[in-house]
């Protein structure tokens, strides 16, 4: 492994755990949600999580796979997971390879989780109807996934990407170093680094749903839901939002809550005031992870509406 492809491993497709102070939620802030979590080793050997959500009122016929963004694990996506489950449907999701509560050093590749997607669906050989959902990395996870299981008809792609050198190339301004990682990425997983899914967009016959805001810093929009606007498919349903950022899910008041928290944590961080652990912990103890993700009706009731139709 060259030094280029050992540092792009290093930071960015390391292990990704809980840091033990930002605020998650689980299934038990929840009553009455039912979680069932399982294992399954994948075929680059490692031990993956995956977990089954849903109320006692859920549709039987109707899966909603989920696909979480980059960091530790779905659970940062319970608010979302909830919210579905909540209107009658059952969800199943998954930590990532290298993620939370899955084993692995690191994430392998940005291709990785869709390929711990699909052989999850192997494994679980579910009978439901399938539809996908996924969130920034997780929306690019969950366009590979209804591109390459026929199964799946119908997606909602949140913040998402079209290809992984695109969204590379946003973060990476060296050409030559953007180059070698996508080199890497091209090596590791060549049937899906190297795929065209803005030719599959143009031509499927598939139902996908694209929510993202214009103003967003971490996938801009003209790699995204942008980029698929210009291919002319009317099976390709948008939903536009404003001043969302990289949440459009989120209400504005949460959003604006999270920012101004994890705004302030940085700078008190960075002056030396959150020193410990527990000096972390206490700042998040009245900063609870259900009031940053709260989710706004007026988005999520359209992922609902879409995904029953």
């Amino acid at each position: 492994m060259g030094p280029i492809a050992r540092k792009y491993r290093e930071q960015l497709l390391c292990r990704y755990d809980k840091d033990g102070y930002t605020p998650y939620l689980s299934a038990s802030d929840y009553p009455g949600l039912e979680c069932d979590e399982g294992t399954f080793v994948n075929t680059a050997g490692v031990a993956v999580a995956f977990f089954r959500y849903r109320y006692e009122n859920y549709d039987p016929a109707k899966l909603v796979v989920f696909c979480h963004g980059l960091g530790a694990g779905h659970t940062a996506y319970l608010a979302e997971i909830e919210y579905l489950c909540k209107n009658g449907l059952q969800v199943l999701t998954l930590d990532y390879t290298g993620c939370d509560k899955s084993g692995g050093d690191g994430m392998l590749s940005v291709n990785r989780p869709t390929r711990d997607v699909i052989e999850l669906l192997d494994f679980v050989k579910p009978a439901e109807e399938l539809s996908v959902v996924g969130h920034s990395l997780g929306g690019y996870t969950a366009l590979n996934v209804i591109r390459m299981v026929d199964r799946v008809k119908r997606g909602v792609i949140i913040s998402g990407f079209l290809y992984s050198k695109q969204m590379l190339g946003h973060f990476i301004k060296n050409r030559l170093i953007h180059y070698l990682v996508e080199r890497v990425e091209r090596k590791n997983d060549p049937a899906i680094a190297c795929a065209d899914n803005g030719k599959y967009l143009k031509h499927t016959t598939d139902r996908l749903l694209f929510i993202a805001s214009e103003d967003d810093p971490m996938v801009p929009f003209s790699i995204g839901a942008g980029l698929a606007q210009t291919l002319g498919n009317d099976k390709l349903e948008f939903l536009i939002e404003q001043n969302k950022k990289h949440n459009p899910t989120y209400t504005a008041e949460a959003l604006a809550f999270m920012q101004e928290s994890f705004g302030e944590f940085a700078k008190k961080a960075n002056d030396g005031t959150l020193k410990t652990l527990e000096d972390k912990q206490a700042f998040f103890a009245d900063r609870p992870a259900a009031k940053m993700t709260a989710q706004d009706p007026r988005v999520m009731d359209r992922v609902v509406a879409f995904i029953k139709e």
